[in-house]
C-alpha cells in the first residue's frame, strides 16, 4: 500500500492551516520567524521565514510536490515543501494543471476508502480556498484553475473519473462575463456541468453556488444576479442544492463588501474565512441527514 492510501486509511495525514490568497502578503502573520529548533525566536539575521505561496507559480509547486510526496496537498501544513517551491517563477500551462489535478484525483481514488470525498471545482476563487475545510474523516479534493471559465470546466469533469465524490461544490462563471459572454452562455454552460455531476456521479450530493458580487468595472453586478436567479431554478431541477453566498458577501448596493475582497473580484483572507464557514455548514448537514438535499 502506498503511503497516501496508508495515511487516507488511517487519517494520519496533518491538517493544514490556512493559504493566503495570491494579493495577500507573503509572510505569514504571528509566524513570521521562527528558530530551526522551533525553541524560541533567533535573532532575523539567522532565522528561517516560514512562507506560503503567494503566485499560481509557487502553489504549482508545492502541489507537484506533495504528489510526488504521496500526499494529500488540502491536510497538509501550508508552508509545506517551501524549499521546493519558493524559488518558482514560471506559471504552469492550462494543461500541466489539469494533468496535476487528475494525478491529484487518482492517488485520492486509491486510498480513499469509506471516507468521505468533498470536491470543489471552479476558478481562481476555489483554486486558492484555504486547506483544513474539510477534516476528519472527509477528504478534500480542489479542482480549481485559475482564469478558468464554463466551458472549460465542461471539458474536465471527466478529471474526477475513478473517485467516488460523496459532496461536490460547484462555482463558476464569473470569468465569463468578465471576457464579455453572454448570461445565456453560462448558464447553458452551467447546466451540462451540472447534468455532467449528476450523471457521472449519482452517489454525490451536487451543491451549486452561486457566483459572488464584485466591485469592479470589469464585470455587472447586474448580469452575476441574472445568472444567480436562473442559475437557482436549473440546479433545482436537476436535483441538486443551490447555495446562495451572493447576499452574504454584497453591500447595501449589492457591490462585493471591501472587508471580502482584495481588488473587487478575489476574496481576502476574511472573505474565504466567510465562505469556509459556508461550506462546512453545508457539508456537515448533508452528512448528518443526505435527505436534506430534497428540503433546501
Amino acid at each position: 500500500m502506498n503511503p497516501l492510501s496508508l495515511a487516507l486509511m488511517l487519517g494520519t495525514l496533518p491538517l493544514l492551516a490556512q493559504v493566503m490568497p495570491p494579493s495577500l502578503p507573503h509572510l505569514l502573520s504571528g509566524e513570521a520567524v521562527v528558530s530551526e529548533a522551533g525553541t524560541a525566536p533567533t535573532p532575523p539575521e539567522i532565522a528561517i521565514a516560514r512562507r506560503v505561496p503567494n503566485t499560481t507559480a509557487q502553489l504549482y509547486q508545492q502541489r507537484l510536490a506533495a504528489l510526488d510526496a504521496g500526499r494529500l496537498y488540502t491536510r497538509l501544513p501550508r508552508h509545506s515543501f517551501q524549499e521546493v517551491w519558493e524559488t518558482a517563477r514560471e506559471n504552469p500551462t492550462y494543461e500541466q494543471w489539469t494533468a496535476l489535478l487528475w494525478e491529484e484525483a487518482k492517488a485520492t481514488a486509491a486510498g480513499q476508502a469509506d471516507n468521505r470525498l468533498c470536491v470543489t471545482i471552479g476558478d481562481s476563487l476555489t483554486q486558492w480556498l484555504p486547506p483544513g475545510i474539510f477534516v476528519g474523516d472527509r477528504l478534500w479534493l480542489n479542482q480549481g484553475i485559475s482564469g478558468d471559465n464554463t466551458a472549460r470546466i465542461r471539458r474536465r469533469i471527466g478529471l474526477l473519473e475513478g473517485t467516488r465524490p460523496s459532496t461536490i461544490f460547484l462555482m463558476a462563471g464569473v470569468n465569463d462575463l468578465i471576457a464579455g459572454r453572454s448570461v445565456q452562455e453560462v448558464l447553458f454552460n452551467q447546466q451540462d456541468i451540472i447534468h455532467q455531476l449528476r450523471s457521472r456521479y449519482p452517489q454525490a450530493q451536487v451543491v451549486v453556488q452561486s457566483i459572488l458580487p464584485t466591485d469592479h468595472q470589469a464585470v455587472s453586478n447586474e448580469d452575476i444576479r441574472a445568472v444567480n436567479r436562473e442559475l437557482a431554478q436549473i440546479a433545482r431541477r436537476q436535483g441538486a442544492v443551490f447555495l446562495d453566498l451572493y447576499p452574504h458577501f454584497s453591500d447595501e448596493v449589492g457591490r462585493m463588501r471591501g472587508e471580502f475582497s482584495t481588488d473587487g473580484i478575489h476574496l481576502s483572507d476574511r472573505g474565504y474565512e466567510l465562505w469556509q464557514t459556508f461550506l462546512q455548514q453545508m457539508e456537515d448537514q448533508l452528512a448528518r441527514d443526505p435527505s436534506a438535499l430534497n428540503r433546501i
